[in-house]
């Protein structure tokens, strides 16, 4: 019997999937790193706070078809990703980071296929996603700004959760993003559901 327990523990160094159990998140990718390892893919994105998404071999795949092999390729492109609870890990559901849809592919999509384990596959079907560039409004960001640094600060919602809430008005700019990151705790826990934010609509 294999103990998931290291499995479940959230690194501090890199995007989690509970960083998004609140919501989905649109990132646009500024710089990819590609080293030897277990995780040798580090997409970096507007708002990481330096805190990299390390995609599993199924979504590397994944963005290598539809965006090619070379990593430079991706840069200013922009993903949706979403936290899958039933990913397993050992054998036990631990969630993970899935991709929900893809900037700069096809308008009908990409149809792949993935395997799931030596005797398993499973077609998988990516959308194309068109990105708002609705930018998210200055008066309502600078009026509710001390109230995103409040919710992070008392660790009801975290960086990711606060960026992917605004995103449901309009895409942040970098300055905002920065201000975000600069405000947001070194060690942050998951975010809790929350139901009063400012700017919701």
């Amino acid at each position: 019997m294999a103990d998931v327990t290291k499995a479940l523990e959230a690194k501090s160094d890199q995007l989690n999937a509970v960083d998004l159990m609140a919501a989905h998140r649109i990132i646009k990718i500024r710089k990819v790193d590609v080293k030897d390892g277990d995780q040798p893919i580090s997409v970096f994105f507007d708002g990481d706070n330096n805190k990299p998404w390390k995609p599993c071999k199924g979504m590397s795949r994944i963005l290598a078809s539809a965006w090619g092999q070379d990593s430079d390729n991706w840069i200013g492109k922009h993903a949706e990703i979403y936290f899958a609870p039933e990913v397993l890990w050992a054998g036990k559901a631990v969630g993970g980071i899935r991709i929900k849809a893809l900037s700069d592919i096809k308008p009908e999509g990409l149809d792949l296929t993935l395997a799931i384990s030596k005797q398993s596959r499973q077609a998988i079907k990516v959308p194309l996603l068109v990105v708002d560039v609705n930018p998210y409004p200055a008066d309502q960001f600078e009026s509710g700004f001390p109230i995103m640094v409040e919710k992070m600060k008392s660790g009801e919602m975290n960086l990711q959760a606060v960026i992917s809430r605004c995103q449901q008005t309009g895409t942040l700019s970098k300055d905002q993003l920065e201000r975000l990151e600069k405000a947001a705790p070194d060690d942050e826990a998951p975010s809790q559901n929350d139901d009063t934010f400012p700017g919701d609509r």
